[in-house]
């Protein structure tokens, strides 16, 4: 369940303005116009190294996993500015439940928050819409990217996929969100913990 980037988004703007001005009084202040920002300056892409996976427009890094039976692929949504990539990577054995994730996306303005908020408010909410039950068992400050943001794991139970062990650590960069997540039956969870703490060691993020 992904960041397809879904929630959110109720703002309203309401505004009076009331200017009184009599006739022969002193005059009216001349409005400077306000400059119109520079935009940020596009992050270099990431390149190519022996075994690492780019996704096309070098946003997003990851170490593909050493050990057999692993499929890694790339998923974009969205157009342009709004374009949405994430990098996964899952066992190929459809009983062997467990996927790695690393997603690069755009939080659009009147959706911007902190990482603490979207982590344990809004994907906290999707959680436990899509799980018959939700178990949050730490969260904590994390550092993504070089910055400041947040993670969060939880144990869950899905009517049809059974017992589900979830990890996700995020940050945001100006209007850029980075986020990091591995996902999967617990009983897969202990088989490749060395390759889950290698996954979050290791993806970066263009910024």
């Amino acid at each position: 369940m992904e960041l397809s980037l879904r929630w959110l988004g109720l703002i309203g703007l309401l505004g009076l303005l009331a200017l009184v001005t009599p006739a022969c009084e002193a005059k009216t202040p001349e409005v400077q116009p306000t400059p119109t920002p520079t935009p940020a300056p596009a992050p270099t892409p990431l390149t190519p190294k022996p075994g690492r996976l780019v996704d096309a427009k070098g946003q997003v890094s990851v170490l593909i996993p050493e050990q057999p039976g692993w499929e890694c692929l790339e998923e974009a949504h969205g157009q342009q500015q709004a374009t949405a990539v994430a990098l996964r990577c899952r066992r190929q054995d459809r009983h062997e439940f467990l996927f790695l994730s690393a997603k690069a996306s755009r939080q659009p303005p009147e959706q911007r928050t902190d990482a603490q908020t979207v982590l344990m408010s809004l994907y906290r909410a999707d959680n436990e819409a899509f799980f018959q039950r939700v178990e949050y068992l730490d969260d904590h400050a994390a550092t993504v990217a070089g910055a400041q943001g947040w993670e969060a794991e939880l144990v869950a139970e899905h009517a049809r996929l059974g017992s589900i062990r979830k990890r996700e650590r995020l940050a945001i960069i100006g209007d850029r969100l980075f986020a990091i997540s591995a996902e999967g039956a617990p009983e897969q969870w202990a088989a490749h913990e060395a390759e889950i703490e290698r996954w979050f060691a290791t993806v970066e993020f263009a910024h």
